[in-house]
């Protein structure tokens, strides 16, 4: 399953940037694990999103609870989960395997 998670920071971007550098490491690691596939912050400000492939949504809380914006109360996240029915050709098919691929 694909979500879609917004964070919005709950803190003055001050506070937030103190934790940065942990926030940063934790995406590395999921990056690695294959659970995020890309991340970065809102144009508008005020958070970010990450597009993560998780089983079901336990597996994203677990993952999202050990994000320090979330366990230090700097930021909350929404997600919306999608199994894909479409993707395009270079979309990576191990995150997707439902997909009809174009």
């Amino acid at each position: 399953m694909i979500f879609s998670v917004v964070l919005t920071y709950l803190r003055p971007i001050e506070e937030v940037n103190q934790h940065l550098d942990t926030h940063k490491a934790w995406l590395a690691d999921n990056l690695r694990q294959g659970r995020i596939l890309l991340a970065g912050p809102l144009a508008a400000g005020g958070g970010g999103l990450v597009l993560a492939a998780c089983a079901d949504e336990a597996e994203l809380a677990a993952m999202m609870a050990l994000d320090c914006f979330i366990a230090q109360g700097v930021a909350r996240y929404t997600a919306h989960a999608c199994e894909p029915a479409l993707a395009a050709a270079a979309f990576p098919a191990q995150w997707a395997p439902s997909a009809r691929f174009i």
